[in-house]
């Protein structure tokens, strides 16, 4: 063993060695005086750390002549571990006769206060060093902990195992100060920085000790960012000039069509940051040229018009210029930029670039925990630090990200990342509800939004939100879950099913469809969808439970292969039913891209149900609903090629599936004559 290794080891065995239980001496019954009492140390009585410096302990009784330990050799150090005082008093570091260890609890140096620390340090910071600075101070600087209950050690967690025995000894009032609750605080935190951004660090991550003002960004600030990216949009040949007002036409078309569904960018909230970017404020947190590029790129795909002096495809020049400038986004992200990132998802999946857009909004995702979009804001609201506005803008970049993120779930039938178990922010709806009763009530209490539209826009994505919450615990076990039992499936679609029959049963007036009526005089393109995405969830849950003998546990639980079967058919058919009221009305060429998947799906269905099905009256009523679905891909590519894809890999797999019934079919005759249908059926359900 080397000699430093030698002497370091001889030191800690002194210093932490248990010694037997001796009578304490004067100062030290003055220390524990102390300690009993919710009190700090009089100014007579102060007490010193060990001596880092000579690495000799206070307890020099024990003859430790050992060199020195060599720890605080900064000035820093020093500060921190020296108390500044007239009469010292020295003081044994025997822990064992201080500290039971009997009782499960971290080894303290009990004469040390801890508090008085953290105080000090704190103080370098503040530039009053005496100030005492309890929960109360923090709660003035962090908003958050206003929410925290006022619990024993700090614990955030209200449950029995979290209050404090009646032979617990460690109930003084250090266990409700500041530094207690943090070290003990289990939930993230909310930390704003010196320039007014948020972002989110976790306790594992210990900087949610760190309290707002003092928080510096995590982004280093770009000395010229509109230069740098001018610079790279010219070396890329993607500065064509484009004139306002085919900018406004392009954003009206992106919220007409697109927003509307997912909700990703508030029309209001956008423009108003606009204006402030073109004034020169460059560091609004809801505007980028980023997100205004992405805008544009899914706008265009919706444009008619040809402009000749402008390269085509125009949403490809929009596209580019966004991707040119991720770079620099990055460098400083803001909300736009994980509004931007959603949007520039949609664009690569209409392009069949699925890579790139699963990437895409995941990245948005992982940027939305980051500004900590998934934390409600409420206390900082109600602090005044945060205004309504910007609450309402963070839960909608929040909420857009999320449903987008899902429906790439489904479109690619990947695992996703369920955030919801740590999302406590509000629904847009929710906020604003809460910015109308801000600003005025009436003599009921209740109060009506001032914009209808916006108000039925959050409506619909109230209740899409309320979709994704449903199905998420379904689409996790049923569809990435190997090992999970055939019972817990079968009970988990059923509870699953119930949910979403009561949703439909609960959808408010003007949300409300009869699918089995006229075609809706004024039904909005968004509530046309919305029935789409329930019919489209609901083949979803039923599908794996087609097969007779796939999942179906033994004996049979449940309603059976053929209930699901017809659960499918018919949600698929219905959803042929709103693509042929959707076209009657607007036209299929304008679209949310994620109403490509919920076609697919349907028919999908509808080609399995086409080829299976024996009875001419209902295979003609299926085939007319599956010609439907075809043609509504076919127009759909006009807009997006991943559509077109769509229709090739649907022919592809009819076709498949038609040549394997009728070679089924060949041999059966070949065996035996013909074989009953109700035996056919059976053989077709296998499959």
């Amino acid at each position: 063993m080397y000699p430093e290794n030698s002497t370091l080891l001889s030191q800690l065995s002194v210093l932490y060695a248990p010694r037997p239980m001796k009578p304490a001496s004067p100062a030290q019954s003055i220390v524990s005086a102390s300690f009993s009492k919710p009190q700090q140390f009089p100014p007579q009585c102060p007490i010193t750390t060990p001596d880092f410096h000579s690495g000799q302990t206070p307890d020099a009784s024990h003859g430790n002549d050992s060199p020195s330990f060599g720890v605080a050799q900064q000035p820093m150090w020093a500060s921190l571990m020296t108390i500044p005082s007239n009469n010292s008093i020295e003081v044994s570091m025997d822990i064992a006769a201080y500290h039971d260890f009997s009782e499960p609890a971290l080894p303290v140096n009990n004469c040390f206060d801890v508090d008085w620390v953290w105080n000090h340090s704190l103080g370098t910071h503040i530039g009053t060093p005496d100030v005492e600075y309890t929960l109360q101070d923090q709660k003035q600087l962090d908003p958050m902990l206003r929410l925290a209950p006022e619990l024993p050690h700090g614990s955030l967690d209200p449950t029995p195992s979290a209050a404090l025995t009646d032979d617990d000894d460690s109930s003084d009032d250090e266990d409700h100060s500041a530094v207690t609750y943090q070290l003990s605080a289990r939930l993230g935190s909310l930390l704003a920085t010196e320039n007014g951004e948020h972002h989110f660090y976790g306790a594992t991550s210990n900087f949610n000790l760190v309290r707002g003002k003092f928080a510096s960004s995590p982004y280093t600030k770009p000395s010229d960012r509109s230069r740098q990216a001018q610079a790279r949009l010219q070396a890329a040949g993607l500065d064509q000039p484009v004139c306002k007002d085919h900018v406004n036409r392009l954003l009206d078309l992106f919220f007409t069509w697109h927003n509307p569904s997912l909700y990703i960018v508030d029309r209001e909230i956008f423009n108003e940051a606009r204006k402030r970017y073109e004034a020169g404020d460059k560091d609004t947190p809801f505007f980028s040229t980023f997100l205004l590029n992405t805008m544009c790129a899914v706008g265009a795909a919706f444009d008619t018009r040809i402009h000749t002096d402008l390269p085509t495809p125009l949403s490809e020049l929009f596209a580019s210029r966004a991707k040119t400038l991720l770079d620099i986004e990055i460098e400083r992200p803001r909300i736009a930029t994980v509004q931007a990132l959603s949007i520039l998802s949609s664009h690569e999946a209409a392009l069949t670039r699925d890579s790139q857009g699963w990437l895409f909004s995941g990245m948005a995702i992982r940027l939305a925990i980051d500004f900590g979009l998934h934390s409600s804001v409420k206390p900082f609201v109600e602090a005044g630090s945060m205004s309504m506005e910007e609450a309402r803008g963070r839960s909608v970049a929040f909420w857009g990200a999320f449903t987008t993120d899902r429906m790439w779930g489904l479109y690619l039938g990947r695992p996703f990342h369920n955030i919801l178990q740590a999302a406590t922010v509000e629904t847009p709806i929710h906020l604003s509800e809460s910015k109308e009763r801000h600003r005025s009530k009436d003599t009921s209490g209740v109060t009506e939004p001032n914009n209808k539209k916006t108000f039925l826009q959050e409506l619909v994505v109230e209740h899409w939100i309320q979709l994704s919450i449903i199905m998420s615990s379904l689409e996790g076990s049923l569809y990435f879950h190997a090992d999970a039992s055939k019972n817990e499936l079968q009970k988990l679609a059923a509870d699953t099913w119930q949910q979403l029959l009561t949703w439909r049963r609960n959808l408010p007036a003007d949300l409300d469809l009869n699918l089995d009526g006229p075609t809706p005089n004024d039904c909005p393109s968004h509530v046309l969808i919305l029935h789409m995405l329930f019919e489209y969830l609901a083949i979803v849950l039923h599908r794996p439970f087609v097969a007779k003998n796939y999942i179906q546990p033994v004996p049979r639980v449940g309603q059976g292969p053929q209930h699901a079967r017809e659960m499918c058919v018919r949600a698929a058919s219905r959803i042929a039913t709103l693509l042929a009221w959707y076209e009657q009305r607007f036209s299929l060429c304008r679209i949310n891209i994620h109403v490509v998947q919920m076609t697919f799906g349907a028919a999908l269905i509808l080609v399995y149900a086409t080829v299976s099905e024996h009875d001419a009256g209902a295979h003609r009523q299926l085939a007319g609903h599956l010609e439907v679905c075809c043609h509504a891909l076919a127009e759909l590519g006009a807009t997006f090629a991943n559509a077109t894809r769509t229709l090739d890999v649907l022919l592809q797999i009819k076709r498949a599936w038609q040549a394997r019934l009728v070679a089924a079919s060949a041999g059966s005759k070949r065996r035996g004559g013909s074989v009953p249908r109700a035996q056919v059926r059976r053989k077709e359900a296998k499959t």
